[in-house]
């Protein structure tokens, strides 16, 4: 077993003339007994000899297995290991990380930041639960427990604590309450368009013909369209107020439709507005804490950009300005939401200063447009599968579970058999000379017809592909006849 113990007041060695140990310097000061040489720990030392064997046995097993644990490391507050350890080595996009740091700083230290970490456990987290839950939103809470939770797993792995209290099978992480995914019928949409600046209606095509991000539909260029595609390979991405070019969400770029149509209004809006090259950084999301300076620049023929090259940004669409100045003014205009309030603050200066405060449900931001497109082309009847290629999703699971009520026509074609099978009640009664029994069979006129190509009736005949179980929806379908 390694390791071993040292006697800290008394010398290893006997006294040649006397033969007994000789006292040490440290003779009567501090604990007595030290425990040395286990691989990969520290050193500590104990007052008793019988505790400091204890800890040797347990310490060097534990050591030999990989699951040794410190407490002395788990001393340490939160703050000061978030501080030091887990923040400045987080490994995340910089839009991402920005947007971390206020849930970490403002919704989790100022609680808890002060306890040392293998002090947090089951109670100290619900603590923490009660008090965040009346300062901040669901939505934001759901997230803020993810961050929380990811910070004690670190603490895990680095073996300060034992265990991650959030892995506690008594604690439930709260909920986001259930909602579908809204997508506005063509009124709706014509009508926003309408009430659209000129300079930017062109961002609506993309995102409902398209089913592009709003980042996507602000990086786009007309060189991204190759025939009937478009080639999604970039988006304009926020880090702090800054604009850059980054890959698309995930870092996953992908290639989605572009009708001759959508084609044909991009080539009419660039006659109306000339597109304009912008160089901007390169956001790696392989190289998140790259200083900002020595990212490298591309430059991109834009389609929509603002009016004038504006400064560092050369003319991008800002996502805030976007927003706030064109996006909400548009949808009041349209009568989707309300007008906004307008609040007088008093600010730290003389004079106050006016803020606007607008009722816009999140449901109607941007990314409805891209809910509108996925509605539209499933209504149309294109699968499943094929849809999520189209939006970017790695498992058509979650395309199916985000978007499965803007499949109407789901369950059609099984009550249309079924249907057919009632009406049979008329139908003519055979014997069948050679089993002896009857036989009943539909009647052919009793069947409705089939809305679309992918089953057809005719007595009972099943689609050739749905029937080996091959639907391209992600369901398959096996139908036996007897």
């Amino acid at each position: 077993m390694p390791g071993y113990i040292e006697d800290r007041w008394y010398t290893k060695k006997p006294d040649p003339g006397t033969g007994k140990r000789r006292e040490t310097a440290r003779h009567g000061k501090g604990k007595r007994w030290r425990v040395a040489g286990i691989p990969g720990v520290r050193d500590r030392s104990f007052v008793r000899e019988a505790d400091a064997k204890k800890w040797l046995k347990e310490s060097a097993t534990d050591s030999s297995r990989g699951t040794f644990y410190d407490p002395r490391l788990g001393e340490m507050t939160l703050r000061e290991y978030v501080e030091t350890h887990w923040w400045p080595t987080l490994r995340l996009p910089p839009a991402t990380k920005i947007s971390m740091r206020g849930r970490v700083f403002n919704h989790i230290l100022p609680y808890v930041g002060h306890l040392s970490l293998n002090r947090i456990g089951h109670d100290e987290v619900r603590l923490w639960q009660t008090k965040a839950e009346k300062k901040i939103e669901t939505t934001t809470l759901v997230t803020t427990w993810q961050h929380f939770s990811s910070i004690m797993q670190a603490a895990y792995k680095a073996k300060r604590i034992p265990e991650n209290p959030f892995r506690d099978e008594d604690l439930k992480a709260p909920r986001l309450p259930k909602s579908k995914a809204k997508a506005w019928p063509q009124e709706t949409a014509s009508a926003v368009r309408k009430e659209m600046d000129a300079r930017y209606r062109i961002l609506l095509d993309l995102g409902i013909a398209a089913g592009l991000r709003q980042g996507e539909t602000f990086g786009f260029s007309p060189d991204d369209i190759d025939g009937s595609e478009i080639n999604v390979v970039r988006q304009i991405v926020h880090v702090g107020s800054h604009l850059g070019f980054g890959p698309p969400k995930g870092n996953k770029e992908r290639v989605a439709p572009c009708p001759p149509e959508l084609a044909r209004a991009v080539r009419e809006y660039a006659k109306e507005f000339p597109t304009l090259e912008v160089t901007l950084p390169w956001v790696d999301p392989d190289r998140p804490n790259l200083e900002w300076t020595q990212r490298p620049l591309r430059t991109v023929r834009l389609l929509v950009t603002t009016a004038v090259r504006t400064g560092r940004n050369g003319g991008a669409v800002h996502r805030n300005m976007f927003n706030e100045k064109k996006w909400k003014p548009a949808l009041v205009r349209a009568g989707v939401i309300p007008e906004p309030k307008v609040e007088l603050v008093a600010g730290n200066g003389k004079r106050p200063w006016t803020r606007t405060v607008w009722d816009m449900p999140h449901e109607e931001g941007f990314h409805v447009t891209r809910h509108t497109f996925a509605s539209i082309v499933l209504q149309a009847g294109e699968t499943i599968t094929q849809l999520a290629a189209w939006l970017g999703h790695a498992d058509p699971a979650f395309t199916l579970r985000t978007y499965v009520h803007f499949m109407p026509k789901s369950g059609q074609h099984g009550l249309a058999a079924l249907g057919g099978w009632v009406e049979s009640r008329e139908a003519t009664v055979e014997a069948s000379p050679r089993f002896g029994s009857p036989q009943i069979l539909p009647s052919g006129p009793s069947v409705p017809a089939q809305p679309s190509g992918d089953t057809a009736i005719e007595g009972v005949e099943v689609d050739r592909h749905r029937a080996a179980g091959q639907d391209d929806g992600g369901v398959s379908t096996t139908v036996q006849c007897a």
